[in-house]
């Protein structure tokens, strides 16, 4: 890993192990940059690393981001990502570029906000759930922002939800301050149960792109 952050690679390269989007009979006894996982195409750009191990035949890499990648040999998935190649399917043998590691990692919620206005009083409960208390708002409907983590690593914000203030009676401006608002984490989203002070109840998906 060279001082700029980046992975490099060199000697053997039959499996993908340069992890710079090339595979073969390929030898090389000097430093080649490993691709960023997003722009594999683009020789300018490498993978941020934060700990790399070299194998065999494969590369893992933790990378900045706090993903685990790997790239390199695939015969029995040490990728890592649910595919073995099958009969004479050979594309899925290797990775000659960093592919992510599906780990089995639970949604931690950190935070939510509805548009800009954080919610308060959040409480943990059971299999990663927590609750929290709607802020004062107009009628409407708001974005709801969920901050979550995966693996200790800060996640882009889930922005899917969205909630709807009714008013209070007659009152133009009362909108739903004080309602419970409770999110469930989960594989692969997580779902959200809105209960307003009539007992009505609404359920609600958050899909994140943080997974495959």
């Amino acid at each position: 890993m060279g001082s700029d952050g980046n992975a490099w690679a060199w000697g053997c390269n039959l499996c993908g192990q340069f992890g710079n989007n090339s595979s073969g009979s390929l030898v090389n006894p000097v430093p080649v940059r490993v691709r960023d996982p997003a722009s594999p195409t683009d020789k300018s750009k490498g993978l941020q690393a934060a700990q790399v191990s070299a194998g065999n035949h494969l590369s893992l890499a933790l990378g900045s981001d706090g993903n685990a990648w790997a790239w390199g040999d695939n015969q029995y998935g040490q990728l890592g990502n649910d595919s073995i190649p099958t009969g004479a399917n050979n594309s899925k043998a290797q990775s000659p570029v960093p592919a992510p590691v599906m780990l089995n990692l639970q949604p931690v919620i950190t935070g939510v906000r509805f548009d800009q206005t954080p919610a308060s009083g959040l409480t943990r409960g059971d299999a990663g759930s927590v609750t929290v208390t709607t802020p004062a708002h107009q009628p409407g409907m708001v974005t709801v922002s969920v901050d979550y983590t995966l693996g200790g690593a800060l996640q882009t914000p889930d922005t899917s939800l969205r909630y709807t203030y009714l008013p209070a009676g007659v009152l133009p401006k009362a909108g739903g301050e004080g309602i419970l608002l409770a999110l469930a984490a989960g594989m692969t989203g997580m779902g959200g149960i809105l209960a307003s002070r009539r007992h009505r109840q609404e359920t609600r998906q958050l899909v994140h792109a943080s997974h495959e």
